[in-house]
Parts: C-alpha cells; structure tokens; sequence
C-alpha cells in the first residue's frame, strides 16, 4: 500500500510556508493531505504560523500571541522567502478549512502550544473542525501530549498522534496512554522494527520531514502509512513510479 503524501506546511521547499501559495502547489503537485501548524492570536483567532514569534516568517516581530488577528494579517508572510510572495499574508485555520472543504486533502494540524501555553487553543480547534464537518480528515498532533489527551477527553473520534524528536523508548506505550492512534516520528528514527511494532498494535506512522529520494523509497518499500515532505510532487513521483525526481 503506498504511503499518504502529506505536504510539509503546504509545498514549503518551493513555496513560503503555511500560505495559501505552498497549500494550493500542495493540491496541484499531488499531495494527498497538508501538514500545518496553528496557535491562537491575542483575540483568539487560530492562525497558521509555525513559530512562537513571528520574526522569521514575516516582517514583523514578536510573539504571535502578542497580536491580534488584523495586525497579524497585515504581516508579509512570504517576502521572506522571495519577493514575488510578498503578497503572502498568515491565514486563519477558517480560511484553511474553507479551502480543503471541496477537495479530498486531509490535514495535520500541529498544535503549537508546548513552549507557549494556549489557552483554549483545542476548544476552538474542536470548533472548527465541527463548523467544516472535518472530523474525519484532520489529525491533531502535537508535543504537548496533555493536549492531545485534552482533545480526546473533548471528542474521542478526532484522530489524535503523537509527535517526538529523535528515538522515543517504547513510543506505542506513550501512545496508549495518551489515546493517539498514530506516531509521528523523525526520519531518523524510524525502522523496520518501529513500524512492525506499532502497526502490530494498529497505530499508525507517519515519517517527518522527508525529503531524500533514498529515503522516500526506504521508508515507502517499508509500507510505512505516511510521509510529511517540503516536496510533495517528488515525493509522489517516487512513491507512484519508482523514478528519480
């Protein structure tokens, strides 16, 4: 079974990270599904920004949760990257979910909320999902594993997964006790005895950020479940023909 293609903040090797430039060259390069990354401004709205602060992504500087929904709008979210996109603004998890709705993309959400905490950042992430009927198309990942359990305890059907860094001992345990039905491991850290293991106990894996065609064809042939990648057209070349990118 070949794995999902999950485009890593949208096609972020080619395109400014979580705008609608690098989801739309997701949908068009074949992606079956976005990874994207949300946090709550300082009046609640859920925006898609990976950062904590928004100085590395945009002009402007400091703590996404220090601004509101309209000074975070009025931001360049991809003159970073290249002139061209400095048209690019942060989009809200709304705006997102409104653009998904019509096409058959799943989505990963990772919930920035581990180094800084958000308040009710699941209530209105549960909200959404509800309002767009989403339920059965996104998965809730995140570091915060308390908030994971907090997103079952609120709705036991939203597929929640376990995110890490580097080789956690034993993850399907963790996994169990925090109700998530996938791992979302580094690249690193995965290998034929992770994936036995956790599929011998029904969870899923999905491999971050993978981006070496040698890679995507190791952990492809190893029938692993999914793959996030900054390049979602040669990740699926790889996966649907077996050819170099």
């Amino acid at each position: 079974m070949k794995p999902l293609i999950y485009a890593h903040r949208g096609a972020s090797g080619r395109y400014p990270e979580n705008t609608f430039d690098a989801f739309h060259a997701a949908l068009r390069h074949g992606a079956d599904g976005i990874e994207l990354d949300v946090q709550l401004s300082s009046d609640h709205e859920v925006v898609v920004i990976h950062d904590v602060k928004v100085n590395r992504t945009t002009n402007g500087t400091g703590l996404v949760q220090n601004h509101t929904w309209k000074e975070l709008r009025q931001l360049s979210a991809g003159g970073w990257f290249h002139p061209r996109f400095q048209a690019a603004r942060i989009p809200s998890l709304h705006e997102v979910f409104a653009f998904a709705k019509p096409t058959s993309l799943r989505l990963i959400l990772e919930m920035k909320n581990l180094l800084v905490p958000q308040p009710g950042l699941e209530d209105k992430v549960l909200e959404l999902i509800d309002l767009y009927k989403l339920e059965k198309r996104v998965t809730i990942s995140s570091f915060n594993y308390s908030s994971l359990a907090e997103i079952k305890r609120k709705n036991r059907k939203i597929q929640t997964a376990l995110l890490y860094i580097g080789k956690l001992s034993d993850p399907w345990e963790v996994a169990e006790q925090y109700q998530a039905e996938q791992l979302h491991a580094p690249v690193g850290g995965i290998d034929r005895t992770l994936l036995d293991q956790a599929h011998r106990r029904k969870l899923s894996v999905v491999a971050w950020t993978v981006n070496d065609p040698s890679a995507i064809r190791r952990l492809a042939s190893w029938d692993i479940d999914g793959l996030i990648t900054n390049y979602p057209r040669r990740a699926r070349r790889l996966v649907d023909t077996k050819k170099e990118p």
